[in-house]
């Protein structure tokens, strides 16, 4: 299964039922993002939802049962995912930063300094968006440290992320920002 990708208005998204839906944004600022949320899963579930927040801050879907939503906003865009399993997205905005070596692997470090020069700050902010993708799945964030999460890419779309469980993860660019999508390997 992959992802659906939906950049437009809410009435132009069509959902086959089953794989995760990213809709992206204009991120109304960090307060603002739950209404979107409430948006796209009522128009996905076709009913009424009530979202709330668990002691860590995470979103979670009191109604209707069995969803999941995750929130990301990065670059004046927001990413809102909703599914009938876990999701998780981050979206990072694309600049020309070193790569921050010790939150890899050295896996990843190796692939990293691979590549060409010119594509080492895109390399290093890929697998960080998988990292923080993968990392929310987890439900707890901010006490996981980075480089114990191990990604793994597969092409310029697919990866996937290991560290308590394995995602598969699918990223794409648009030239302003990397973003990322993650499920449990079991979902998919």
């Amino acid at each position: 299964m992959t992802p659906l990708w939906h950049d437009g208005p809410l009435d132009a998204l069509h959902w086959d039922g089953v794989s995760p839906v990213v809709w992206r944004v204009a991120d109304p600022g960090a307060g603002e993002r739950g209404p979107l949320a409430t948006a796209l899963l009522g128009h996905l579930s076709a009913g009424a939802v009530r979202l709330a927040r668990n002691p860590e801050g995470k979103p979670e879907v009191l109604f209707p049962n069995g969803w999941h939503i995750s929130l990301s906003g990065r670059g004046g865009w927001c990413l809102v995912a909703a599914a009938p399993y876990a999701v998780a997205v981050d979206r990072e905005a694309v600049d020309d930063m070193a790569p921050l070596w010790d939150m890899m692997t050295v896996q990843e470090a190796n692939a990293v300094r691979a590549a060409p020069l010119a594509e080492r700050s895109r390399q290093w902010l890929r697998r960080w968006t998988i990292k923080e993708a993968h990392a929310k799945l987890i439900g707890t964030p901010r006490r996981i440290a980075p480089e114990a999460i191990d990604t793994r890419l597969i092409d310029p779309v697919r990866a996937t992320a290991h560290c308590g469980g394995t995602s598969h993860c699918w990223t794409r660019e648009d030239g302003r920002g990397i973003e990322t999508l993650a499920i449990w390997a079991e979902a998919a």
